[in-house]
């Protein structure tokens, strides 16, 4: 985790767990005089100690990080920062996931196979505080959703119901949620049950196969 200071410029910090593209975005943000990148981080762990210290004016945040959801450690980033604006990055597009960020209180929302030129765009919207949505996105649906005008399987849902769901699905026991979580593995698991109750499945498995059915599983990151 690499941290500098600047008071002159707009402050922000990377999230993601892939270092490589860590250290190519900020490289290229080197070149926009407005911007530092004051630190980054490779879990949401790191990054609520980061931001807590550096008061960023952006964050940039990757959908899948390996000890939390990304929508998750936005809720959070929220809390403790209520004037930091959050930039959802990530090479998953399904309109769910982007929804689940906004929904969280992000700004905007980036895929990572835009060009360079794109997303330094999106930084710079976000800074100004716009609202951005790569264009490649189905931007009609998603703000539909995000607003609450078209429900999705998963809407049921509680948001910390959302977020165990988010961790179900990629795979993890009930022990690993609550230590992604911080809360008790017996509450782990009866949001485990009260989410398969609420969606009629019976098993992870199913759970699993629902998610893949309506694009909530998104794509391999990178």
């Amino acid at each position: 985790m690499v941290v500098s200071r600047s008071a002159t410029r707009h402050r922000i910090v990377l999230v993601d767990d892939h270092a490589l593209y860590r250290d190519g975005l900020r490289a290229v943000l080197l070149s926009e005089r407005a911007i530092e990148v004051v630190g980054d981080a490779s879990t949401a762990r790191e990054a609520i100690e980061l931001v807590s210290r550096t008061t960023p004016d952006l964050v940039v945040v990757d959908v899948r990080l390996p000890d939390q959801p990304g929508a998750s450690l936005t809720r959070e980033l929220r809390r403790m920062q209520p004037r930091c604006r959050i930039l959802g990055l990530s090479m998953v597009e399904t309109s769910y996931c982007v929804t689940e960020m906004l929904r969280a209180g992000a700004v905007g929302y980036a895929v990572k196979s835009q060009p360079t030129e794109e997303i330094v765009e999106a930084i710079r919207i976000s800074l100004r505080g716009g609202r951005y949505l790569a264009p490649r996105l189905p931007r009609a649906h998603i703000e539909a959703m995000a607003n609450g005008e078209a429900a999705g399987p998963v809407d049921m849902l509680s948001p910390r119901e959302r977020e165990v769901f988010d961790l179900l699905i990629e795979g993890r026991s009930s022990e690993r949620v609550a230590m992604a979580l911080s809360i008790a593995p017996r509450t782990a698991e009866t949001h485990r049950q009260n989410i398969m109750t609420k969606l009629g499945v019976h098993s992870i498995v199913e759970l699993v196969r629902l998610a893949a059915q309506h694009g909530l599983l998104g794509e391999p990151d990178a």
